[in-house]
C-alpha cells in the first residue's frame, strides 16, 4: 500500500505546530519566571552606592548598600519650663529650638496616589515641660489654600504614632493601631472667622426661604439656625458628621486608624493647635496634655528614648486631599526626661 504525500506533509504540518507552541509556552515561563537583572547607572557625581531612596528608614535601591544608607533625622523633644502656649505659631520663643528637617514624598502605596509631589520637606521643632507636648510643623506654601468648594481642597497637616510595635507608617495595620492629630486651614478658617457657609463663600447666591429659619437674609450658620426646628434640616449636623460643625472651636481633629481606609474619628481630643501662614510658609502649633491615662501618654513613657513619628502634608493648591497627600516613614523620636 503506497503513502500518500499530502497527508505526510500534513501530519508533518500538525506534529510541527504543535512542537513550536510547546516550545514558546517553555520560553514565556522561563521568561516569566526570571529575576529581572537591574543595573543602577549613577548620575554624574552621585557615588554608586548612595542610596536612591529619600524616604527616612525607607530600604536601600537596587544596587545601594545598607551602610550607605542616609540614616533618617532624629527629632528631639528638648524639656523646657514651659511650653508656649498654641494660641501664636509665630512665638519668637520657637526661634531659639532646634528644627529637623524632614524629607516627604508622593503617597504612592495605595490609590488614589498622589502622581507628584508639591512638598519635598517638612521642619520639625518639639518641645514638652511637665504639663505638655508641642510640635511645631512649617512648610513652604507660597498660595494659601482654606477652602473647600467644588473644585478648591484645603491645605492640611497630621502627625502620626504608632500604638503597637510594628504598626506600619502606612496609617497602621490589623490590631497595629496608629492615633493621628489632624490640622485643616479650612477649620482654623472656621475658628477664626466663622463657619464659612455658603453665604460666605458664594456672597452673590440667594435662598428665599429655610424652613424654621430666623432673620434676614442672606441666612448664615451663625444667625439664622439656632431654632432646633431648623436644625434638624441640616441632615450632616443633626446626625454628628464632624465635618459639619458649625461652631468649630478647635482646628485640630484626632483620629485612629488600622491600615489604609480605616481612619475612625475621635469625638473627643485633649489636643490643641493653632496654624498661621506668614511669608510663604504655613506654621502649624500642636500640643498634647502629658495625661498618664491616655494611651498615647502611656506608649511615651514606655521607652522616652525609642519613639517614632511621622507626617503628612496635603497642598490644596496641587488639589491634595485624601490619599493624594505627600508623606515621610517613620522617623526616630526620642522624649527628654
Amino acid at each position: 500500500m503506497s503513502v500518500n504525500p499530502v497527508n505526510n506533509r500534513m501530519l508533518m504540518g500538525i506534529v510541527g505546530g504543535a512542537l513550536l507552541i510547546l516550545l514558546v509556552m517553555i520560553a514565556s515561563v522561563f521568561i516569566v519566571t526570571r529575576r529581572p537583572v537591574v543595573v543602577v547607572v549613577p548620575t554624574a557625581g552621585e557615588s554608586p552606592n548612595s542610596a536612591a531612596s529619600a524616604t527616612p528608614g525607607a530600604s536601600p535601591a537596587v544596587g545601594a548598600t545598607a551602610t550607605a544608607e542616609t540614616p533618617p533625622p532624629e527629632i528631639k523633644i528638648s524639656k523646657v519650663p514651659e511650653a508656649p502656649a498654641t494660641d501664636d505659631p509665630l512665638d519668637p520663643f520657637w526661634d531659639k529650638i532646634a528644627v529637623v528637617d524632614v524629607a516627604m514624598l508622593p503617597q504612592q502605596v495605595a490609590p488614589p496616589v498622589l502622581e507628584a509631589g508639591s512638598i519635598t520637606n517638612v521642619r520639625v521643632q518639639a518641645v514638652r515641660d511637665d504639663q505638655r507636648y508641642v510640635w511645631r510643623l512649617s512648610w513652604d506654601k507660597p498660595e494659601i489654600a482654606d477652602e473647600s468648594d467644588v473644585g478648591k481642597f484645603s491645605d492640611a497637616v497630621a502627625l502620626q504614632f504608632p500604638l503597637s510595635d510594628g504598626a506600619p507608617y502606612t496609617m497602621g495595620g490589623p490590631k497595629m493601631p496608629v492615633r493621628m492629630l489632624y490640622w485643616k486651614a479650612t477649620w482654623q478658617k472656621d475658628v477664626d472667622e466663622g463657619f464659612q457657609d455658603w453665604a460666605l463663600t458664594h456672597p452673590n447666591s440667594d435662598a428665599d426661604f429655610y424652613w424654621f429659619s430666623t432673620g434676614e437674609k442672606p441666612f448664615t450658620m451663625q444667625n439664622s439656625f439656632s431654632d432646633p426646628a431648623a436644625q434638624q434640616y441640616m441632615i450632616a449636623a443633626s446626625a454628628g458628621n464632624p465635618m459639619s460643625d458649625f461652631d468649630r472651636k478647635n482646628p485640630v481633629e484626632e483620629l485612629t486608624s488600622h491600615g489604609f481606609g480605616s481612619s475612625t474619628h475621635l469625638n473627643e481630643t485633649p489636643s490643641r493647635g493653632r496654624g498661621a501662614w506668614s511669608d510663604g510658609k504655613w506654621y502649624v502649633v500642636v500640643d498634647r496634655p502629658i495625661e498618664t491615662a491616655d494611651p498615647l501618654i502611656a506608649r511615651f513613657n514606655q521607652n522616652p528614648g525609642q519613639q517614632l513619628i511621622a507626617f503628612a502634608v496635603w497642598d490644596g493648591t496641587a488639589g491634595n486631599r485624601g490619599g493624594r497627600k505627600n508623606i515621610t516613614n517613620w522617623t526616630p523620636m526620642r522624649i527628654d526626661p
